[in-house]
């Protein structure tokens, strides 16, 4: 288990170097290193069907990285440890589908209330998909996690899911 534990750790930790050199270069080491990102983030190493990307994720970044550093709530709710293993459906143990939720299979139905507050830039409306599900950045960070808190609920005013206990 602490192998497992390692290598998580180590490949956020390469993920997050990345990230933080695409950012402070305002998107050019991603364009460097294009495929690699693709890969990070869409599981697809053709860099150019997602290079339209770029700077709207980079702006992103600049927003999200401003909430870290401002918001001590926003920061604490949206934490995920370095160690913690990839996921790509919530702990079912701590939450559950709210019973007067529509969909009988528990997917989100088009309800992507948690996409639009952050303005993530991996939606695609036209298509009604995200361009990242279940991509390492999905699955290692909060989409994949989503949700493991109260906060988070409340932050993204989420109908379709409440916490046990």
């Amino acid at each position: 288990m602490i192998l497992y534990k390692i290598y998580w750790a180590s490949a956020r930790l390469l993920f997050l170097f990345l990230v933080m050199a695409g950012i402070f270069t305002a998107g050019l080491f991603i364009y460097l290193t294009g495929p690699v990102f693709s890969w990070y983030f869409h599981r697809d190493w053709h860099f150019g069907r997602y290079r339209h990307l770029v700077f709207p994720t980079v702006l992103l970044s600049y927003c999200i990285l401003a909430d870290w550093i401002k918001n001590p709530g926003y920061r604490s709710s949206f934490l995920t440890s370095l160690t913690a293993s990839p996921r790509s459906a919530p702990d079912n143990s701590k939450v559950r589908v709210r019973p007067d939720w529509p969909m009988a299979d528990g997917t989100c139905n088009g309800c992507i209330q948690c996409c639009t507050k952050r303005a993530c830039t991996m939606i695609d409306k036209e298509r009604n998909i995200c361009l990242s599900y279940d991509s390492f950045y999905w699955r290692y960070f909060n989409c994949g996690r989503y949700p493991e808190s109260p906060r988070q609920i409340e932050y993204y005013n989420c109908p379709k899911w409440e916490i046990i206990g």
